[in-house]
């Protein structure tokens, strides 16, 4: 998916499926962890190839979590995603969409990063 492509869905999400009054947190946490569980790792894996400063790029989702500024955290995983050609889940773009659901969906990421971040270990075909 092309930066084109992300902005185009989320604008067009936006437009078809304006944000509800009130969700079910628990559920819409349940639903960020599975979609962020399927590519975080593979992700971090792929940056790690590529030698980017995990060291950075943690400090960075950290800073921008600690400060709530959910939007830069899901948009900048976006970049890097972009930035090593990884697919993000159509699931991640849509959620990503939805003003209510933002906050939900970078908590989750956050959590995953940090515990892979903790305890990554490169295997042989990541090297």
């Amino acid at each position: 998916m092309t930066t084109m492509d992300y902005i185009q869905t989320i604008l067009e999400t936006k437009k078809e499926f304006p944000s509800p009054i009130s969700i079910d947190e628990a559920a819409a946490y349940s639903a960020a962890q599975l979609i962020g569980g399927s590519f975080t790792l593979s992700l971090y894996g792929e940056l790690w190839k590529n030698f980017f400063d995990m060291d950075g790029i943690t400090e960075h989702l950290e800073t921008l979590y600690d400060s709530a500024n959910h939007h830069g955290l899901v948009y900048f995983i976006f970049m890097l995603a972009n930035s090593v050609g990884f697919i993000v889940p159509i699931e991640f773009t849509e959620m990503s969409a939805k003003d209510s659901l933002v906050p939900i969906l970078s908590a989750a990421i956050i959590e995953d990063w940090m515990e892979y971040d903790g305890s990554f270990e490169p295997t042989e075909h990541e090297e």
